[in-house]
């Protein structure tokens, strides 16, 4: 465990588990993080390591196959992978989420037919909420699912900004159905769409034209989804039920949020890590940088802004497996993460002087990675907004 961010009061089994993603961190996905980034390449290898270590099960109860581990223990192995490389944690994130919803809103039927295959990894999961046209409006999607004669829908639209799109084989899909709804929101719809992974015409209907080229999070796919007269039966509505998807969906982004959250608190902690080894071996007028007051300043304020936000995302896993509603929380941790993740990770940058600027350097890629955590799972503003309105709904 790093000397920054250690968390209290964990079982010997979160430690054991924890412990062993960070020694895979540093021995399998911190020495290929580079060139894999750099080639934009998939890390197929690293992921068959991980369905066999079992991560892809880590929240799964135990009667499908997985481990039954906390919200928690998720949040701290991401943090670590994501110290690593975060392209690796993106990987289990969308699939953690889809689990996650249909272990706690999936039909019996479906969770015997997802779960376990979930748990070993043989199903990949990803979701999608956002359009071309809009991003954080969810309620305003254009993608329909109308019921056919014979009861199963069909859909029609387009999708974006899904990740893993392309190597994922289950995808939790938001769409529009005619409930007769007043409220927008109540006339969503989660479909699960089992699909072949690769890209093209994938099934009847379905299309993944290719991945997105992006500044950052390489070697993972961000792709669209197309849909043009898709059939899917009324058995894979999540649920069983239709109008219920935006809460569905919602309960998952909460538990993104805290991905997230734990992501940048690992692309934090490898930034101040290599700041610090940099700062002790780098020597100007005679004598290393860490000791020139300004260095050593900029590493007390990087320090307290990874322990602080590793608080506050361990506080919004534990109220989330409590039960508790942990929306505010979750946004909080989030915001906050996310924006001293791209604070320290410049601080290092600049730390480096001009050897940050090489790509033979690590703290490049994570120049180019830590923008991303303040957009995904909703922005810094929305964060604000969230975050606003559930105080002001506390302090009446």
């Amino acid at each position: 465990m790093t000397r920054l961010a250690q968390t209290a009061g964990l079982t010997e089994t979160q430690r054991d588990i924890i412990g062993a993603v960070r020694e895979f961190a540093d021995r399998v996905v911190i020495p290929a993080a580079q060139e894999l980034e750099h080639t934009d390449t998939y890390p197929a290898e690293i992921v068959k390591q991980m369905k066999d270590m079992g991560l892809f099960g880590l929240t799964i109860d135990p009667e499908y196959g997985g481990i039954g581990e906390s919200l928690l223990t998720y949040a701290l192995c991401v943090e670590e992978l994501a110290r690593g490389w975060m392209s690796v944690s993106g990987v289990i994130n969308t699939h953690f989420i889809v689990a996650h919803m249909i272990s706690a809103h999936g039909t019996p039927e479906q969770k015997a037919k997802y779960l376990p295959r979930l748990a070993t990894g043989e199903l990949t999961g990803a979701f999608s909420m956002s359009e071309p046209a809009l991003g954080s409006d969810v309620a305003a999607i254009t993608t329909r699912a109308r019921r056919g004669e014979s009861g199963e829908y069909v859909v029609n639209g387009q999708k974006m900004w899904l990740t893993n799109g392309g190597s994922s084989t289950l995808v939790a899909v938001l769409v529009k159905t005619d409930e007769g709804a007043e409220k927008a929101h109540n006339n969503l719809t989660t479909l699960l769409i089992e699909k072949p992974a690769g890209f093209g015409e994938v099934l009847p209907g379905l299309t993944i034209p290719g991945k997105l080229e992006k500044m950052g999070y390489k070697g993972i796919d961000t792709t669209e989804m197309i849909f043009d007269g898709f059939e899917i039966g009324a058995d894979e509505v999540l649920g069983g039920t239709p109008g219920l998807g935006f809460r569905h969906m919602m309960d998952g982004v909460e538990v993104g949020r805290v991905n997230v959250a734990a992501r940048a608190c690992g692309i934090a902690q490898r930034a101040f890590e290599l700041a610090v080894t940099y700062a002790k071996q780098r020597e100007t007028f005679g004598k290393p940088i860490a000791e020139h007051q300004a260095i050593a300043f900029r590493i007390a304020e990087m320090g307290t802004k990874v322990e602080a936000a590793h608080l506050m995302m361990v506080n919004a896993a534990r109220l989330k497996d409590s039960g508790e509603r942990n929306d505010v929380a979750a946004g909080m941790a989030k915001y906050l993460a996310s924006e001293f993740c791209s604070e320290v990770t410049q601080d290092s940058f600049r730390i480096h002087g001009g050897y940050g600027y090489s790509k033979e350097y690590e703290i490049e890629r994570l120049m180019r990675e830590a923008p991303f955590l303040l957009i995904g799972e909703g922005t810094s503003d929305i964060q604000k907004q969230i975050i606003s309105k559930g105080l002001l709904r506390t302090y009446n």
